[in-house]
């Protein structure tokens, strides 16, 4: 495990997929509030529940979106840090920012689309903790395909390696050459040669 191979944005991705994850599984994202009057007197209902609560079909899609983004994003640093070759990193480099951009995405859907009527839903810090890291797993899966992309064309700027590869030498001339028309004659039908 090479820490020095991991680049700028293997560790946003990495750092927003960590805080996508916690947010995920250890805030709440929604309060739900309400007060009811009655001759008895006033009543009021509050709750707070977080990403998987009351999350319904699409709230179940959107936080599978939003899973795999933080677990992509985890999953290329350690992919960087553990890899011989860079091909694999490259492709988890886009598939972490198509992630990203998805959730969110898929988040911002899970901020219009609220569990309840929106008077009796509060957004809470988790939502927005889970927007930011999502943020944070898009840039940094952008950003790492750009370093990529930077390297290659780094790698490019150098001359080819020659120490691998023996060029043979170019073949001797079939005729020598000289002055236009000095050549030998053109050879005909009767020309034995």
């Amino acid at each position: 495990m090479d820490l020095s191979k991991l680049r700028g944005g293997e560790m946003i991705a990495a750092i927003g997929g960590i805080v996508l994850l916690i947010a995920l599984f250890f805030f709440d994202w929604y309060g739900i509030g309400a007060s009811v009057s009655t001759p008895i007197g006033e009543f009021s209902i509050r709750g707070d529940f977080g990403a998987w609560d009351r999350q319904g079909f699409f709230g179940t899609l959107a936080n599978l979106v939003i899973l795999a983004a933080g677990a992509a994003a985890v999953g290329l640093a350690l992919l960087t840090v553990t890899s011989r070759t860079v091909a694999l990193p490259v492709a988890g480099s886009a598939l972490t920012a198509f992630l990203g951009i998805a959730a969110v995405v898929m988040v911002l859907a899970r901020m219009v689309l609220q569990p309840l009527d929106n008077e009796f839903v509060d957004l809470k810090f988790g939502i927005w903790l889970a927007l930011i890291g999502a943020a944070g797993v898009a840039i940094g899966g952008w950003q790492s395909i750009q370093e990529e992309g930077a390297t290659s064309a780094h790698r490019s700027d150098r001359p080819p390696r020659t120490d691998r590869f023996v060029a043979a030498p170019p073949p001797p001339p079939s005729e020598p050459l000289g002055p236009p028309g000095s050549g030998p004659p053109p050879r005909g039908p009767s020309d034995p040669h």
